[in-house]
């Protein structure tokens, strides 16, 4: 499966243009606080996002599911050096389940006031604010941007929030005869064991398979692991390329 996505902006108002944070700093409102005050209305101190119902239709995962990410390789260096952050310190279970199995709340791009070299003591005219969701199990994009609208208008009515985009989440239960014949296909193959990944943390078009038309659905990554995807020297192994072929037959 994947995750789905909801990407929405949020556009805060002040005075009609900039203005000088001194001779007018203290009597003209700051968008940008705006905003920053609504966000800490929709996440708590431990990162749960607050607003009304955003939950809904979470489960957590079966025994099934916990026994398949248990299975799945963890050196915790290889996250650390891969994201490049030093402070990574999460163990296999809580890796896998934030990023497979739990929705998230985030911030992609925060615009305001002057951010080039050197100071401008102004107060800002505008503020914009890029999020994105991802979204798991019985979550739909739809329903999480009508809860968050009604969150700003309860909050902050005089922020406008935009729809951006979304897809919606995708999962199929790995016990299908259909997954294990996949699986019996890669086994085959590879000559390896293969490994089931509940769900990747990404999100693609996935649903169309599974919500449209109801049917199962299974991502097979034919590639090596250090593939390199969308990046300079993206690349495939010759052998991994030709077992790709043997698996699809």
């Amino acid at each position: 499966g994947v995750r789905g996505i909801l990407f929405v902006e949020l556009t805060a108002w002040g005075a009609k243009w900039d203005n000088h944070s001194g001779n007018k700093g203290g009597v003209v409102p700051n968008p940008a606080w705006k905003i920053v005050d609504l966000l800490r209305t929709m996440r708590d101190p431990q990162g749960r996002v607050t607003v009304d119902g955003f939950y809904d239709g979470v489960s957590p995962p079966d025994a099934a599911t916990l026994e398949l990410i248990r299975r799945l390789p963890f050196d915790p260096e290889k996250p650390r050096a891969a994201i490049g952050y030093d402070g990574f310190d999460l163990d296999r279970e809580t890796y896998y389940r934030r990023l497979m199995l739990e929705p998230t709340f985030n911030i992609a791009g925060f615009t305001s006031g002057y951010g080039g070299e050197g100071g401008k003591t102004i107060i800002p005219a505008k503020a914009v604010l890029k999020v994105d969701f991802r979204l798991v199990g019985g979550q739909d994009p739809e329903d999480i941007f009508l809860k968050v609208s009604r969150h700003v208008q309860q909050h902050a009515p005089d922020i406008h929030i935009k729809y951006m985009g979304s897809m919606k989440p995708s999962r199929t239960r790995p016990d299908l005869p259909a997954v294990q014949q996949v699986v019996e296909a890669v086994r085959e193959a590879y000559g390896v064991e293969p490994m089931v990944q509940p769900s990747l943390g990404g999100s693609l078009p996935d649903y169309v398979w599974t919500r449209t038309l109801g049917v199962p659905s299974v991502l097979v990554p034919y590639a090596n692991a250090d593939e390199n995807n969308h990046a300079p020297n993206e690349n495939l192994d010759l052998e991994n390329f030709y077992a790709g072929i043997k698996c699809t037959l």
